[in-house]
């Protein structure tokens, strides 16, 4: 198995806060709903915590189905809530009052950073993910880290810098998603992270024809683009976004993507949330597709055999 890729939340913030010298207790632990459970730096037992309890460098923390916590750094700095069946661990803290760093991990399940003052001066606060590196400007944020070493953001408040071969910011009310290996999604408009999957992974859709035409593939949303092939409506499956409030949807198609014109597609009521582009969006990038050359000759169909649907 490929060992995932370490991802770095860095956010940069500032605050006042009391004294608080390395020696110093790291964080209160709250239990909000049982059960949460606590390992002990270089201790191999975890231990039950029904209320409250402190916690320190290296020491883990778990919640199980229900269960929920919120860990205060300080009384008016940082907080995380740890969401039921969350892994968590503080990795290192050093400073003063003044200025200090803090690195901490989700190993697995959802938690929410936030941060109630940001002051002048200067201090870090490392939230290690699967993943990739971020640098965070903000003070309220969500991750999660599924099974499978996949990661997520979401922001609600500041902005994140996501930096993996490529950066990508990502303002309040959007999120990301990037791969074990690195690899980032687009930059979407998300506030859960139901939206961030289906914005990303498309919606499940149905669409028809009449007469098994089949529909033309173009390189953006409107009929001055280039065709590049065309396809059958029962074969798309799912579709990636639609360009405003229009008829025009996105499509894996050769490998990237395509779009078609079709007033008969129908999005699954499951869906959280079709993602939607700007009726301005396109060229696609052509390099991505499997099979290049004379677009109509990529399909058996003739110019005569497909169609854009008149919307509406």
């Amino acid at each position: 198995m490929k060992k995932p890729v370490v991802l770095m939340l860095i956010i940069l913030l500032t605050f006042t806060a009391t004294a608080f010298a390395q020696s110093d207790i790291a964080a209160v632990l709250i239990v909000d709903s049982t059960p949460v459970e606590v390992q002990r730096v270089n201790t191999i037992e975890w231990l039950s915590v029904n209320v409250e309890a402190i916690v320190g460098v290296g020491d883990q923390i778990r919640t199980g189905s229900g269960g929920t916590a919120t860990i205060t750094f300080f009384a008016d700095g940082v907080q995380t809530g740890l969401e039921p069946e969350t892994l968590y661990r503080i990795d290192e803290f050093n400073g003063d009052d003044s200025m200090f760093n803090l690195s901490v991990s989700v190993l697995a399940g959802q938690t929410r950073q936030r941060i109630d003052r940001a002051l002048e001066g200067g201090s870090s606060y490392d939230v290690n993910v699967p993943g990739v590196s971020l640098v965070a400007r903000g003070t309220d944020f969500r991750v999660r880290v599924e099974e499978n070493g996949r990661s997520s953001l979401l922001v609600a408040e500041g902005t994140v810098d996501a930096t993996a071969s490529l950066t990508s910011s990502v303002p309040p009310l959007f999120g990301l998603r990037s791969a074990p290996d690195g690899t980032l999604s687009d930059v979407v408009a998300a506030t859960t992270f139901a939206e961030l999957d289906a914005a990303i992974d498309g919606c499940p859709a149905t669409v028809t024809t009449t007469d098994d035409v089949r529909l033309n593939v173009r390189l953006g949303p409107d009929t001055a683009f280039e065709r590049v092939g065309t396809v059958a409506a029962e074969d798309i499956a799912i579709i990636k976004g639609v360009a405003g409030n229009t008829d025009w949807y996105r499509i894996d198609f050769r490998g990237g993507f395509g779009w078609v014109l079709s007033s008969t597609a129908t999005i699954d009521n499951a869906c959280a949330g079709l993602r939607r582009f700007s009726t301005d969006v396109g060229p696609e990038d052509t390099s991505l597709y499997e099979f290049m050359g004379d677009p109509l000759d990529m399909d058996s169909a003739s110019p005569a055999s497909a169609t854009e649907e008149p919307a509406g």
